[in-house]
């Protein structure tokens, strides 16, 4: 196995998640962590450690995924300095059904370009975590669909699950996320 495949399954997971404020521009945050050498995600810094990317599947994900690292690399620089988070819109629930009950009621349907994910918060995390493992992408950026609880069930169910697994570290943004996000309720995700 080369050394590359080596590095690359010990790079950490990252989870990001873009809101939108009642102001109306998008809030963009890293809810994980990296190394202890590694900078935050920053979708502003240059050049830049993310590059985002929409796929309406998971094989075009992983293209997208190796064409950024190809790009990095024909810039000398690093392939593994860079972060490739797929974009995954995401409506979750304590049960499926309730999740699929709520995606019905939406006004606007998500976009057929874009991976998604209706469930539960461990069954998202699972999902999350195939992408990592598999090289689909180093991570997701997700985009809730506007279900009152879905920041909640990310902090409480899934972000813990990957946590358990050793998969990922949440982020100290974690908390701003939930202030300005959340809807207060803390008693959402039962264990199972």
């Amino acid at each position: 196995m080369s050394h590359n495949v080596i590095r690359h399954f010990d790079r950490p997971l990252r989870i990001a998640v873009e809101l939108a404020g009642p102001e109306g521009p998008h809030y963009w945050a890293d809810l994980t962590t990296g190394r202890a050498d590694e900078p935050a995600l920053d979708l502003s810094a240059s050049p830049s450690n993310v590059v985002r990317i929409r796929a309406a599947d998971l094989r075009e994900s992983a293209k997208l995924r190796e064409r950024a690292r190809s790009e990095a690399r024909a810039d000398g620089r690093d392939p593994d300095g860079i972060s490739v988070l797929v974009d995954l819109e995401v409506l979750v629930a304590e049960e499926a059904r309730s999740a699929r009950k709520q995606y019905a009621l939406l006004d606007s349907r998500r976009r057929a370009d874009t991976l998604s994910y209706i469930g539960t918060p461990h069954g998202l995390a699972g999902l999350i975590a195939d992408i990592h493992t598999t090289r689909v992408a180093d991570g997701v950026t997700l985009l809730p669909l506007g279900a009152e609880f879905t920041i909640e069930h990310i902090v409480d169910g899934t972000l813990p699950w990957l946590e358990s697994r050793g998969l990922a570290t949440p982020s100290p943004a974690v908390v701003e996320v939930l202030r300005r996000f959340g809807t207060g309720d803390r008693r959402l995700i039962r264990a199972s």
